[in-house]
């Protein structure tokens, strides 16, 4: 039995490579929200239907009422802990609930930055090859982000990267 675990073993190293860095943080920092949060986010819903009823648009009303939904269960539901590994042949991400690894090779990788604003933004950001996936975002949780750069910069180069209005938003809003 441990023969073949040795055998295992060899084999995942062969295809992921040796294991260099590993580190575990939440998927994304959880905001601490009052009721007021809860209040604002109602209101906007409320004026977003509104709208909808006065074009008459059944479907963007149907459309407010899930994004409502969406975002307050969101808000909610407590984050999933990932962890992330960084091995000679690429980054590897476990997903906590499928039990899923997903593997980002060095060779799709263009570059990155580290993003770090304690408490709220701490993550690494990899711009990958990919038209349709450009960013992969990183929560660094505890770790040490100098020696994550250290790491990384010896397989794919720094480049700085500016935050997305998007990602300012969401931290505006506290989501």
């Amino acid at each position: 039995m441990d023969q073949q675990k040795n055998i295992m073993d060899r084999q995942q190293d062969y295809m992921i490579g040796k294991e260099i860095f590993s580190w575990e943080a939440p998927e994304y920092f959880q905001h601490q929200r009052g009721t007021d949060w809860y209040w604002w986010v109602g209101l906007v819903a409320i004026i977003l239907l509104g709208i909808a009823l006065w074009q008459g648009s059944f479907l963007f009303g149907i459309l407010v009422l899930v994004g409502w939904f969406t975002v307050i269960l969101y808000a909610l539901r407590p984050p999933r802990t990932f962890t992330f590994t960084i091995t000679e042949k690429g980054i590897l991400v476990k997903n906590p609930s499928s039990d899923g690894i997903k593997i980002y090779p060095w060779s799709e990788l263009k570059s990155f930055w580290i993003f770090y604003k304690p408490p709220i933004q701490e993550e690494l950001s990899v711009v990958s090859k990919k038209s349709m996936m450009p960013y992969i975002k990183m929560p660094l949780g505890g770790a040490d982000p100098e020696q994550i750069e250290n790491i990384v910069k010896k397989y794919i180069p720094k480049a700085e990267q500016k935050e997305s209005l998007i990602d300012s938003v969401a931290h505006f809003a506290k989501f």
